[in-house]
C-alpha cells in the first residue's frame, strides 16, 4: 500500500507592516489584516512604525512583502530600496507604479459635504492639514459638491501637521470673518478637534452657528471635546483586509491587475457638532436627538410624544413652525439621508439598508426614497458609481 502523500506546507512569508498604531486609521487597517491572518497562519507579521526607524527596521529583517501607510516621498525612496512587493493604504506622493488600497477620498469629500448641506448653512467651509495628497482630493470633491448644490466653499489655508499658535489665530480669525451660519468639514478629527475647540474659545454656538465634521470617526476622542465631533467613518478593516489580500497573491506569484482599489466611506456618525438641534428648543432638542438615536428601529409620532408633555397638535405645530415639516416627515427625511449614505459607501442588499433605517421592508424603503429624491434606491446607488467614475476619469 503506497505511503499517503504528504500535504505542501506553505512557505513561511515575512509580512512587514509599517503603520501608525496611534491613529485610528491605522488601528483600522491592522484590525483589518489581524482578520486575515487568522486564516493565514504561514504568514509571520511585524508591525514598526511609518518612519526612518521603522524603515530600517525592515532593512534589517529583510521581509517578504510590506503593507505601507506613508506620505513623505524620501522615506518611500528609502524602502524601494528593499525591492520588495509593496501594497499601500494611503495614495503616496510623487510614487508611480504603485499598488495601492485606500479610502475612496472623493467619495469621502461628497459624503461630508452632502451631510452638512443638510444644515442649509449660510457658509460652507474646508479646513485641512498639509500632510499628504487626500487632503486636497477630499476638499476639491467637498467644494464641488457644494458648487453643485448653489453654494460657496471657502478654503482655509492648510494648516500644520502640528499647528503653531500663530496658525491657529489665524484660523480663529476665519471663522470670526466667515459669515454665519458656518458648516466646516475638516480632513480628519485631529484638525475637526482643533477647529471645533477654536470655535467654541471664540464664542460660537455650536452648531447653530458654526458645524464641524472630521473624518475617521476617532471614538472615545470624538466624545471627549463636547458638544462630540461628528465625524465620517471609513471602512479601514476593508481597508486591511484588502491590502493583506493583495500582497499575499502578490507574493504567489498572481498578478494583480488593478493598481488602485478605492473603497467608500461608511457613512457618518452624528454628534452634536453637526446635529440638526434646535437647541433654542429643548423639547424639539430631544425629540430629534431620539429619531437619530432610534435610526435602525421601527419609530412612530406616538413614541416621540412618550419624550414630552407636550399634545400631537402641540408637537406638529412646534416642528413646523421651527422646522418647516411635520415629525414624521422629519423621521423619514434623517432614515433617507441615512439610506443614501448606506447607498453610496457600501454594497449592503437593499433588505439590510432598509433594515439598518428602521423599515420593516426593503418595499417601504423603496417607496419611501422615491418620494423623497425621485430615484429609486438602486438607481441612485448606480447614479453615485457613474459620478465616481467620472470624477476619477477627471482626475486621470
Amino acid at each position: 500500500m503506497p505511503a499517503p502523500m504528504k500535504k505542501n506546507t506553505p512557505k513561511t512569508l515575512g509580512i512587514g507592516l509599517l503603520l501608525s498604531e496611534k491613529a485610528e486609521y491605522g488601528q483600522g487597517v491592522l484590525r483589518g489584516i489581524a482578520d486575515f491572518a487568522k486564516d493565514h497562519p504561514h504568514c509571520q507579521f511585524r508591525v514598526v512604525s511609518p518612519d526612518r526607524a521603522g524603515i530600517e527596521a525592515m532593512m534589517i529583517w529583510q521581509p517578504d512583502g510590506m503593507v505601507v501607510m506613508l506620505h513623505n516621498p524620501k522615506l518611500i525612496s528609502r524602502l524601494l530600496l528593499l525591492k520588495k512587493p509593496i501594497i499601500y493604504v494611503c495614495q503616496p506622493q510623487n510614487a508611480s507604479n504603485t499598488i495601492c488600497v485606500q479610502t475612496d477620498d472623493l467619495a469621502v469629500g461628497r459624503l461630508g459635504a452632502e451631510h452638512l448641506l443638510e444644515r442649509g448653512a449660510l457658509t460652507y467651509g474646508f479646513v485641512g492639514l498639509s500632510e499628504g495628497a487626500y487632503v486636497q482630493v477630499r476638499a476639491d470633491a467637498f467644494r464641488k459638491t457644494v458648487a453643485e448644490a448653489g453654494n460657496t466653499c471657502v478654503i482655509f489655508e492648510p494648516l500644520g501637521k502640528e499647528p503653531t499658535a500663530k496658525e491657529c489665530t489665524a484660523l480663529m480669525q476665519w471663522l470670526k470673518q466667515c459669515p454665519k451660519p458656518l458648516a466646516v468639514m475638516t480632513c480628519n478629527d485631529v484638525c475637526g478637534r482643533l477647529v471645533l475647540e477654536t470655535a467654541k474659545q471664540a464664542g460660537f454656538k455650536i452648531p447653530d452657528e458654526v458645524a464641524v465634521l472630521g473624518v475617521d470617526n476617532e471614538d472615545p476622542l470624538s466624545r471627549l471635546v463636547w458638544p462630540g465631533l461628528s465625524s465620517i467613518s471609513l471602512a479601514t478593516n476593508t481597508i486591511g483586509q484588502r491590502a493583506a489580500m493583495l500582497l499575499h497573491r502578490a507574493l504567489s506569484g498572481a498578478t494583480v491587475a488593478n493598481p488602485s482599489t478605492f473603497i467608500p466611506p461608511l457613512g457618518v456618525v452624528v454628534r452634536g457638532s453637526t446635529r440638526q438641534l434646535a437647541l433654542d428648543d429643548p423639547v424639539l432638542a430631544k425629540v430629534i436627538a431620539a429619531i437619530h438615536e432610534s435610526m435602525g428601529s421601527p419609530l412612530s409620532v406616538d413614541d416621540l410624544l412618550k419624550l414630552t408633555p407636550l399634545s400631537r397638535v402641540s408637537l406638529e405645530r412646534r416642528f413646523r413652525r421651527l422646522l418647516n415639516r411635520t415629525p414624521l416627515q422629519e423621521i423619514r427625511r434623517i432614515r433617507i439621508v441615512q439610506a443614501r449614505h448606506l447607498l453610496m459607501a457600501t454594497d449592503l442588499p437593499l433588505k439590510a439598508i432598509a433594515e439598518h433605517c428602521g423599515y420593516a421592508a426593503s418595499s417601504r424603503l423603496i417607496e419611501a426614497f422615491q418620494q423623497e429624491t425621485g430615484f429609486t434606491p438602486n438607481r441612485y446607488r448606480s447614479e453615485m458609481v457613474r459620478r465616481r467614475k467620472d470624477q476619477f476619469a477627471a482626475k486621470a
